[in-house]
C-alpha cells in the first residue's frame, strides 16, 4: 500500500516538476495557456468600462485559481520533502499566485494592487525545463538518430527569458481577442476577428513551446548535433568536434550574470562558419564542456 502511494507521489511529481511523459507536456502546455489567459484578462478587469463584464471575466478568473490551487496542492503532496517545497522560491511563487483571489474574495480596498500582483504568474514559467530529457529516452534517441555506441552527455538548453519573451505575442494576441469578443456586438465579422485572434495566440503559444523546448543542443560523445522544432517540423544538423576552433561563452548584460544566462559563440571550419546560440542557460559550463571535447577530439591520435 505505502509502496503504490510512493511510486503515484513520485509519477505525478514528474508531470508537475519535470513535464515528464505526454501527460507532463500536456500539463505544462495548459499550465502556460492559462497563465496567459489569467494575464491577458488583467487589462479588461482593471478598465472602468469593462464593469459589464465583471461576471464573465470573473468566471475565468475562478477556473484558472481552482486549477492553480489544485496545482499548488498536489505539490505540497508529491514533493519529496513539502516542507523545503513550501519555503523555496517556487514555493512562495505558486501560493502568491492564488493568494490575491482569495485576499479578493474579502473585498478589500486594496483589490486593484492584488489584481496586478497575478502578474507574479508569469514566474512559474521559469521553473519550466526547456531540456527535460537526459537523452536516455528511446525517443529522443531515435530522434536525434545517434550512431551505434554513441550517447547524449550534456543538454544545452533556452534559459527561461527565452520563454518569456516568446509568450509576449501569444499574450497580446489573447487580450486582443477577448477585447473583441466583450465589446463588440455579436456578428459574423466580430466572431471572424476574436477566432482568428484566439487561432493566432494558439499559433504563437506552440512556436514560443517548440523553440524553448527543443530548440537545444545535444553535445555526445562524438559530436554536436542542433535540434530545432518548428510550425511545419524539425531541423537537425550536426557538426564534429575536429571542425570546431574555438567556443566562446559571452555575457550580454548585467542581467545575464545575475540570472545566469548568455550566448554561445561557436568557430567552425565547416561551411556554417560562426554559429551562435542565444539565451542559454549555464552557458560557460556548456562552452566549456564542447571547448574540452573539441580539444581532446583534436589531440587525439
Amino acid at each position: 500500500m505505502f509502496g503504490n502511494r510512493s511510486l503515484l507521489r513520485d509519477q505525478l511529481w514528474d508531470i508537475l516538476q519535470h513535464g515528464k511523459g505526454r501527460l507532463g507536456r500536456l500539463f505544462t502546455i495548459g499550465l502556460i495557456g492559462l497563465i496567459i489567459l489569467s494575464i491577458a484578462i488583467l487589462p479588461l478587469e482593471l478598465l472602468t468600462f469593462f464593469k459589464e463584464f465583471h461576471f464573465t471575466i470573473a468566471v475565468i478568473e475562478i477556473i484558472v485559481t481552482i486549477f492553480f490551487t489544485i496545482e499548488y496542492i498536489l505539490r505540497i503532496y508529491t514533493a519529496p520533502r513539502p516542507l523545503v517545497y513550501l519555503i523555496s522560491f517556487f514555493g512562495i511563487i505558486d501560493l502568491f499566485s492564488i493568494l490575491p483571489f482569495y485576499m479578493g474574495l474579502l473585498d478589500t480596498q486594496y483589490l486593484r494592487v492584488l489584481r496586478m500582483t497575478r502578474l507574479i504568474r508569469l514566474l512559474k514559467v521559469s521553473r519550466i525545463e526547456a531540456a527535460a530529457a537526459s537523452g536516455q529516452d528511446q525517443k529522443i534517441r531515435d530522434e536525434v538518430g545517434l550512431f551505434e555506441g554513441e550517447s547524449i552527455e550534456h543538454v544545452i538548453a533556452r534559459h527561461p527569458l527565452f520563454l518569456l519573451f516568446g509568450l509576449v505575442p501569444p499574450l497580446i494576441a489573447t487580450s486582443a481577442g477577448l477585447l473583441v469578443f466583450l465589446t463588440f456586438p455579436p456578428s459574423t465579422i466580430r466572431t471572424s476577428i476574436g477566432v482568428t485572434l484566439l487561432l493566432f495566440a494558439l499559433i504563437f503559444l506552440w512556436k514560443a513551446w517548440l523553440d524553448y523546448r527543443y530548440d537545444v543542443i545535444y553535445v555526445t560523445n562524438k559530436r554536436l548535433i542542433f535540434q530545432n522544432w518548428h510550425l511545419l517540423g524539425r531541423n537537425t544538423n550536426q557538426i564534429s568536434f575536429r571542425a570546431i576552433l574555438n567556443v566562446k561563452p559571452r555575457h550580454v548584460g548585467i542581467m545575464s550574470y545575475l540570472l545566469g544566462f548568455g550566448s554561445i559563440i561557436i568557430e567552425t571550419a565547416a561551411e556554417e562558419g560562426r554559429i551562435e546560440h542565444k539565451l542559454v542557460s549555464h552557458h560557460e559550463e556548456g562552452a566549456n564542456i564542447i571547448m574540452q571535447k573539441s580539444l581532446a577530439e583534436r589531440q587525439a591520435p
